[in-house]
């Protein structure tokens, strides 16, 4: 496993719960729920990651426990999670945000001209088919 998610830690070849990081994300989940932002939740429980850090974790299912990863929260948490970045993503207007799609047009276009000549040998004839592709600026 590369990467042991906030909150386990290997013992004895099992991931088992970190007792502090897994009391530090419980703090964390519930400031993010009080209407905290991401960069308060993360100084308020003491876990030094950035945005981005604190975001992924928590939108991780893996808290959610299976086979391999202990529980860490409720379905109810997680989804109250999810709600609670939905709202905050629909208020700061982030939601349906599309890029304007850029389109190319080259200003320019290739013709060949007629295979006549036919060669046994595949580069020779890829090297004649080649050289009959004209280039014109449009």
């Amino acid at each position: 496993m590369a990467h042991t998610p906030f909150g386990y830690e290997i013992v004895n070849g099992k991931i088992e719960t970190h007792a502090r990081e897994s009391e530090q994300l419980k703090l964390l989940i519930q400031s993010y729920l009080s209407g905290k932002s991401l960069a308060n939740v993360a100084k308020d429980s003491g876990i030094n990651h950035s945005h981005g850090g604190i975001t992924r974790i928590l939108t991780d299912e893996r808290y959610l426990g299976n086979g391999t990863f202990p529980r860490l929260i409720s379905k109810e948490q997680f989804e109250q999670l999810k709600e609670e970045r939905f709202k905050r993503a629909k208020k700061l207007g982030r939601l349906n945000r599309t890029k304007e799609e850029k389109t190319f047009t080259p200003r320019f276009k290739f013709t060949i001209g007629k295979v006549v000549n036919k060669y046994d040998n595949p580069i020779k004839q890829a090297e004649y088919v080649y050289s009959l592709i004209k280039e014109e600026v449009t």
